[in-house]
């Protein structure tokens, strides 16, 4: 969407770890930015881990020589797999999307974060296994000054937030799709604006999770109690253990989405939609050039 990168930056930023960092990949592939960005990943990685947890100089060089053969792998045996769900996902947009075909998008999307997160979870113990208690105190704080930053945010007035989601929702169809008409964007408008508000929600529920994690961080442990313990906060709690709460919010959110897209898609004209269809082509294009490098 529009301000995409800021919005990357903020997930990264919240998340504050250098896996959930690395988690952020997934989302890089919404956008142009992803190439230029991937080619950095192993220096926005450890710039993130540095700033979240003062890494010593034997933490830096050990987090180095990880990243290197797992980005590499990811490379080699994830990138393709984007490839692939991309191809689908233009063939499926070609032809006009259907209910299946957003289900299958939402399926492909857990699957990719799942396999991403697996990658990651093991080497992340290793590392939060070796940080002391001064760091996990420099991560808190870190933590609680991005959480401040959220809850300022929520706090304004709820037109006014709908209205900057809606604003970048316009802007980012408005640059797949080529442009927009003052009809549709209006149209779009009203469809955004009706989007469950969840964000309040997600400030609370972030915070709760980063406190679970601040807690276990605090007690004795090993790379592998770490890695079990990333696994559920990260994989397992999320998709299968979440509160009620949480899987209705997730329900809601991605019913209405599918609601609104299926809606866009039927207004599109044919120039709108060659011009998505180029422009996804453009990104598989680049992504199996990535695979060559």
């Amino acid at each position: 969407m529009t301000h995409q990168a800021t919005q990357q930056e903020t997930r990264a930023g919240r998340c504050g770890l250098w896996m959930w960092c690395a988690g952020g990949l997934l989302f890089f592939l919404a956008g142009c930015s992803f190439l230029s960005l991937y080619r950095y990943a192993d220096w926005i990685i450890l710039w993130q881990a540095d700033q979240y947890l003062d890494l010593t100089s034997d933490q830096r060089r050990d987090l180095s020589q990880r990243l290197t053969p797992l980005l590499a792998r990811h490379r080699q045996e994830a990138i393709p797999q984007y490839e692939t769900v991309l191809v689908q996902s233009r063939q499926r947009l070609e032809r006009g999307l259907t209910n299946q075909d957003i289900d299958w998008v939402y399926a492909n999307y857990d699957r990719l974060r799942a396999d991403l997160f697996d990658r990651v979870i093991a080497d992340s113990g290793v590392v939060l296994a070796s940080v002391d208690s001064n760091q996990v105190r420099t991560l808190e704080a870190a933590l609680q000054k991005d959480h401040d930053k959220a809850v300022r945010f929520v706090q304004a007035p709820a037109p006014e937030r709908l209205k900057k989601r809606a604003d970048a929702i316009i802007d980012w169809l408005d640059e797949w799709l080529g442009s927009l008409s003052k009809d549709q964007e209006a149209q779009i408008r009203q469809w955004s604006l009706a989007l469950p508000d969840n964000q309040q929600f997600w400030a609370t529920y972030q915070q709760q999770r980063q406190q679970e994690l601040l807690a276990f961080l605090r007690q004795p442990r090993t790379p592998e109690s770490v890695t079990r313990e990333l696994s559920t906060l990260l994989v397992v709690y999320p998709d299968q253990q979440g509160p009620p709460a949480y899987q209705d919010a997730i329900r809601r959110m991605r019913a209405a989405v599918k609601t609104m897209v299926l809606a866009v898609d039927q207004q599109v004209t044919a120039n709108q939609r060659r011009h998505a269809v180029a422009k996804l082509q453009r990104l598989i294009d680049q992504l199996h050039d990535l695979q060559g490098e």
